[in-house]
């Protein structure tokens, strides 16, 4: 069989193609066109407000992803304008905040869309009161919100899905608190159960133990006070046996600590200072690195969601064709690659005048203070005059 008429076949194969068959969910329940939530979802938001390392972690990343801003870039100037005008009356730049922290949180972020006066408006919701309808074969249908009792269905067009880490099957996603969830259980009651410790040991304990009956040396435990000793009973001195408690030295607490928060920083992959804090220069530039990956990733996906589900029916409504382009950051204007030296042939060239190349400067960042200094008020560079020599020849 020659390679033509293997690629023919192909082709013609290809052609045939025209229903997809593969399930996405092949769990062994009963199927149910409501996809249930990840288990403890409902947890993962106390662990962000209670626990100071993930709240540290989410609002870093978050952040670093949409915390910078954005500017937008088209040809067509006048949907660049309308895009900017509309980012600024939703308030865009807070809305994709609170988004970009409920995908770190939960692993998505449903947010509702809808029209008010010619105007797409934009309302993140609760994502553990959001549920996702989809057919075996993984299509999703629509989604139901369900809060005190009610129920809310939306169409599929009337709600914009932020995933993070989505896989075949589960559109619920993968946030950074599910994987380290059992690890942030062990740590909470690893730091309770120190703190009773130290609350029970940090003034030695002594037990008066003597030959009378000592049932009531329960309730002499439960009512002392930190700082009391027990006496149990009635005895001569000589028949009195006093024994002080002690807090173990050998308790390798910190030990046990420090292997469950190395997991738990790995697993947040954010820039933590309590981790970079002990590292080299070089280990710290690889970490940062490997985070920024991280980081650029994610922006490109809320860039493409953003452009396709928002920007998209904005510039349609007014009769525009070109989706504006969302960029990360501040804008650039090219003074950013200017040197010193550059500004200084500028001036020789006559192209900047001397106050001209100090305002340019002090946008470098060259911390010149005061007004203009004097030779530059009294002079101006500028261009001389040519002279022309006309010679005859002969």
């Amino acid at each position: 069989m020659s390679w033509l008429f293997r690629r023919k076949l192909q082709v013609e194969t290809a052609k045939n193609i025209v229903e997809q068959k593969g399930i996405s969910r092949p769990e062994a329940y009963v199927w149910r066109e409501e996809i249930p939530h990840p288990d403890n979802l409902s947890e993962f938001a106390k662990f962000y407000r209670e626990n100071a390392v993930v709240y540290a972690a989410i609002n870093s990343l978050a952040n670093m992803i949409v915390g910078v801003g954005f500017f937008t870039e088209a040809e067509d100037q006048k949907a660049k304008e309308l895009v900017d005008a509309y980012a600024e009356t939703v308030g865009l730049d807070q809305i994709l905040i609170q988004t970009c922290k409920s995908m770190l949180i939960y692993g998505y972020a449903p947010v509702e869309r809808y029209w008010q006066n010619s105007l797409l408006m934009l309302k993140p919701l609760p994502p553990e009161t959001v549920y996702v309808r989809m057919d075996r074969k993984g299509e999703v249908l629509g989604y139901q919100q369900k809060v005190f009792g009610s129920t809310v269905d939306f169409a599929l067009e009337e709600i914009v899905w932020f995933c993070h880490n989505i896989m075949p099957g589960m559109p619920y996603g993968v946030g950074l608190i599910q994987p380290i969830y059992t690890l942030l259980k062990y740590k909470s009651k690893i730091l309770e159960d120190i703190c009773k410790i130290v609350h029970r040991y940090a003034s030695p304990l002594n037990i008066w133990v003597t030959r009378a009956d000592v049932s009531s040396l329960k309730q002499a435990v439960e009512n002392r006070q930190p700082d009391e000793d027990i006496f149990i009973g009635r005895a001569a001195p000589e028949d009195v046996n006093v024994k002080t408690l002690e807090m173990d030295p050998r308790g390798r607490y910190v030990d046990y600590l420090e292997i469950i928060n190395q997991e738990i920083y790995e697993g947040l992959q954010a820039p933590l200072l309590t981790y970079l804090r002990n590292a080299t220069e070089a280990s710290a530039r690889t970490q940062l690195e490997s985070i920024q990956r991280t980081v650029d990733g994610i922006q490109r996906y809320i860039k493409r969601v953003v452009e396709k589900e928002v920007f998209s029916l904005v510039v349609e409504k007014k009769g525009l064709k070109e989706v504006p382009r969302i960029r990360w950051g501040k804008p650039t204007t090219g003074v950013e690659n200017l040197t010193f030296r550059d500004v200084a042939m500028l001036v020789q060239a006559y192209v900047l005048t001397s106050r001209q190349a100090v305002d340019l400067l002090r946008k470098m960042g060259l911390p010149i203070e005061g007004s203009e200094p004097e030779s530059v008020k009294t002079e101006e560079n500028v261009k001389p005059e040519r002279r022309w020599r006309v010679e005859v020849l002969p």
